[in-house]
């Protein structure tokens, strides 16, 4: 994202908005860590080796958009 130079007007809105995807990773994060848990600890799913690894897909999934929402997120502003 583009704020400008870090003495312009609205340079400290833009960062803090920046700020705010490495909040928003936290939601896809926890996600991905209850599907990685269900996957391993729920015994319905531990007997259905399809619905196992389709578990553990959605939560790579998952991990994939919390990791590049943080990266967006601690970018610095240019």
């Amino acid at each position: 994202m583009f704020c400008g130079d870090p003495g312009s007007s609205g340079y400290a809105s833009c960062a803090e908005q920046e700020g705010l995807f490495v909040i928003a990773s936290l939601i896809p994060a926890m996600l991905a860590l209850v599907l990685m848990a269900a996957a391993f600890a729920t015994p319905a799913v531990r007997r259905n080796p399809t619905l196992r690894t389709q578990t553990l897909g959605y939560s790579l999934i998952a991990w994939c958009v919390a990791g590049s929402t943080m990266v967006l997120g601690a970018l610095p502003p240019l």
